[in-house]
């Protein structure tokens, strides 16, 4: 009774406060939806409005919701855009950041290769075809509905036997002929010559050429900024930092969620009709608050991936080497950010980590470097040096809960695809998936509440997100870029950013802050006004949050970022007004995140900056005889490659040159 006491005695605190909150919610919106407009010359320029958090955490208090979703990853931001777009009154509540669990740690791929394919003819699964079918599917839709977070990216598998070359082609066509109007384009063969144009460190013992296949890239963290933004566009209420404490039943699917705000410290309640579970690697954890003794669905796996310079890959093209016998890894190298994320070691995980993805290990790595050496050249040397940022991922698959009820001592089998769940207390559970499931699986779940819960008959019943244009892509063209350096003077590697993570959103941070277009680093174009615009509009609270989800600079260059960390501080303690308490306990956690979860110190090693002496010329001997080969792969010409490689379609960025090289010790930005 004095749980319900509280809820009753919250409520009517903030009953005075409903309608206004509630008008000044939906003006803020129709505003950020409308935009006002500030001309700029012939040029028009958006203004953008939201919502603060603090409107939305008291909404969080005062309302009663039709829909809350627990999980700000790819699945729980998508439920939130699917129920807001069906008129159905929202919310969204993440424990840490948006994206900051696997939805960040991602291939960078959306994951409509042939590997599914390839399980489905070995093993005679017609399931596996639906599902690759529906990747395929929901491949072109990122691309439509978000193109400057998506796009085409097309692979290579190099060929070293001649057996090899026939049957990776016609297992590709048959791709291709599957997937029909959802292929990007149809795969082709290249020559041995135009696959060591694009990767000239590739080992050239046995090569006969490549395939060449088409995926798609997603920036995984800024694509889902962009599905927290459309759905606040579109009325949601959401909330980062926001960890469930509590959930409670009441009668029929109406629930209570005990909520403690880790910004202010502040617990509340919020209370909804229907509760959806898309916590990823925290689904065992909130299924046993719904019910003790459930039985877990989790199998979770640590996928373990590194980033390394430009120069060990191409610019345009990504790699994917298979694995040759049981015992090796299959490696894939991606372009991201103007550097290469090579992936991935896997390894099963007994139990999950409360303090977020645990830290990488060192022979994970090793083990991960040793894989991609040996696709390499021999006098190539790749070690752990040359490791710019290393982070794993908790990969979470599901099973169903009756597979391992006979036996404890082995993990059950994991489902092809996902897992939607109701508990006899009425929780949706929604479990494994990934990127190019996610629209799917968010569908089926809020028709399932709809369902379940009797959610409002008067809401559109049926889902249009396939059509609905995200964040920042509304008015977003390839000539975008073009536009911020006429409008704004702004250099051409920065424009491209800036277009390719905020879209035409573009234009709003660069009219809100005229005056803040320095880079925050020499060698990478990201700049001041990035930091305003995250916690203005993009509800970025910590200097993590914006290291690792809003920059991507985390990811890319853990030493560079630490040396970036006291300009980003001080930009944030200005705009937030934080004391120097507040600035060394921020400064603290964004260490000790570098340290813990992106392996600065005990991987990646600052590099430094004082001129070494010239190391000792090693023997050519085994590298001579590859001279030639080489010499004649490096003056192959560019227009042939294009005329056998490049599709039209393909978007290519115009970065900055090679970084820097990086500080000389940790005393800069650990001493402070």
């Amino acid at each position: 009774m004095s749980k319900l006491g509280a809820i009753l005695a919250q409520s009517a605190v903030h009953l005075s406060e409903h309608r206004q909150l509630l008008s000044q919610a939906f003006l803020s919106s129709n505003t950020y939806q409308r935009s006002r407009v500030k001309v700029r010359g012939n040029h028009c320029c958006t203004m953008k409005v939201v919502p603060s958090r603090a409107e939305h955490v008291n909404a969080l208090k005062a309302e009663e919701f039709d829909v809350l979703v627990i999980g700000g990853g790819a699945v729980g931001c998508g439920c939130a855009v699917d129920a807001a777009c069906r008129g159905l009154k929202t919310a969204l509540i993440e424990a840490e950041d948006f994206a900051s669990g696997s939805s960040s740690r991602t291939s960078k791929l959306i994951d409509g290769s042939g590997s599914y394919l390839g399980t489905a003819l070995r093993e005679k699964d017609v399931e596996q075809l639906y599902i690759m079918l529906q990747m395929m599917s929901e491949r072109v839709t990122m691309l439509k509905n978000a193109p400057h977070l998506n796009r085409i990216q097309p692979m290579i598998i190099p060929i070293y036997s001649f057996l090899q070359m026939p049957c990776t082609w016609l297992g590709l066509k048959v791709y291709d002929w599957i997937s029909a109007a959802s292929n990007i384009r149809g795969s082709h063969i290249i020559s041995r010559e135009a696959t060591m144009y694009e990767f000239p460190l590739l080992k050239t013992d046995g090569l006969r050429g490549g395939v060449v296949y088409y995926d798609g890239q997603v920036d995984d963290a800024r694509m889902c900024v962009a599905l927290v933004m459309t759905a606040v566009a579109l009325g949601a209420n959401v909330g980062n930092h926001m960890e469930v404490v509590e959930i409670m039943p009441q009668e029929g699917c109406c629930r209570v969620v005990s909520v403690k705000d880790r910004i202010s410290c502040e617990q509340f309640y919020i209370q909804s009709k229907a509760v959806i579970n898309a916590t990823g690697s925290s689904t065992d954890a909130i299924r046993q608050m719904d019910k003790e003794g459930t039985a877990p669905i989790l199998l979770p796996t640590l996928e373990t991936q590194v980033s390394l310079p430009r120069y060990f890959g191409s610019g345009h093209y990504g790699l994917l080497s298979p694995a040759q016998k049981n015992d090796d890894l299959t490696v894939y190298m991606v372009p991201f950010e103007n550097h290469m994320v090579l992936g991935s070691r896997e390894v099963d995980l007994d139990e999950v980590s409360s303090r977020g993805s645990p830290t990488p290990e060192p022979d994970d790595v090793d083990c991960l470097l040793e894989a991609a050496k040996k696709r390499m050249d021999p006098c190539v040397e790749l070690g752990r040096c040359h490791v710019l940022s290393a982070w794993t991922a908790i990969k979470a698959s599901v099973s169903c809960p009756t597979d391992k009820e006979n036996d404890d001592d082995k993990r059950g089998t994991p489902l092809n695809s996902y897992m939607i769940e109701v508990s006899p207390d009425g929780l949706i559970t929604l479990a494994g998936g990934r990127w190019s499931s996610y629209r799917v699986m968010a569908a089926d779940a809020v028709d399932l509440a709809i369902k379940s819960c009797g959610l409002c008959d008067d809401h559109v019943t049926s889902s249009w997100t396939q059509d609905l244009k995200l964040d920042g892509a509304e008015s977003w063209c390839c000539m975008l870029p073009l536009e911020f350096v006429q409008d704004y003077g702004v250099p051409m590697d920065v424009a491209h950013h800036i277009s390719d993570s905020y879209g035409y959103n573009g234009h709003a941070l660069f009219s809100q802050a005229p005056d803040m277009k320095k880079r925050l680093h020499p060698s990478f174009p990201y700049i001041e006004a990035e930091i305003q615009y995250a916690m203005r509009n993009e509800y970025a609270c910590t200097l993590v949050d914006i290291i690792a989800r809003r920059l991507r600079i985390a990811f890319v260059d853990a030493a560079a970022t630490l040396h970036m960390l006291p300009k980003i501080l001080k930009i944030m303690a200005a705009e937030k007004g934080w004391d120097e308490d507040e600035q060394k306990e921020q400064m603290v956690a964004a260490q000790e995140f570098l340290v813990r979860q992106m392996g600065l110190g005990s991987i990646v090693q600052p590099r430094s900056t004082s001129k070494s002496k010239p190391k000792k010329k090693g023997s050519s001997e085994g590298c001579c005889c590859r001279a030639a080969v080489r010499k004649g792969a490096r003056s192959y010409s560019m227009e042939i490659s294009r005329k056998i490689c490049i599709h039209p379609l393909v978007q290519h960025r115009s970065m900055s040159s090679m970084f820097l090289p990086l500080m000389t010790s940790f005393s800069y930005g650990l001493g402070r």
